[in-house]
């Protein structure tokens, strides 16, 4: 089945529309790439730094909201949704599979961790700014650097 295939496709491979709907996908601007090669290497970048537009976070923020209020539980996620923010690598933005991230979803532990307002900045920050923008907030805020040792410990786990 030449579907499963497309999941893995290196940026240099995609058509120029398809690199351009991973990267609003993402809320990465390329508004000054004008040749291909600029788009695959602004995609690359967006994929190895875990870029990614933060309105994912407030969704899902939004759906948990929804679901407490109904006092439905949050524990799977559909694969509708994770269809409609999944990348053409095959995984969510961050990098983070489908199948590692309905492991988590099931974990009422990493769900707690992942609604305390220190881990939503990072994981806004980590969307906005990358990787080095993250290790310096956890270098300088020793409560969030707490909090992601808890949730590596955690993850290692599932």
């Amino acid at each position: 089945d030449d579907d499963d295939d497309d999941d893995d496709v290196e940026p240099g491979k995609m058509r120029v529309s398809e690199i351009k709907a991973e990267l609003d996908m993402r809320g990465i601007t390329y508004a000054d790439c004008f040749e291909k090669e600029s788009l695959v290497e602004r995609l690359e970048e967006a994929r190895a730094t875990g870029k990614a537009s933060p309105e994912i976070l407030e969704k899902f923020n939004r759906q948990r909201l929804e679901q407490t209020f109904r006092e439905e539980k949050l524990d799977t996620m559909k694969d509708d949704d994770i269809d409609k923010v999944l990348a053409n690598d095959g995984n969510l933005p961050g990098g983070m599979s489908p199948d590692m991230m309905k492991k988590l979803m099931g974990n009422p532990e990493i769900m707690a961790l992942l609604q305390n307002p220190k881990m939503q900045e990072a994981m806004q920050l980590m969307m906005t700014g990358g990787r080095e923008d993250l290790e310096q907030s956890l270098a300088a805020d020793p409560e969030l650097r707490d909090i992601i040792q808890k949730l590596n410990v955690i993850m290692r786990e599932v």
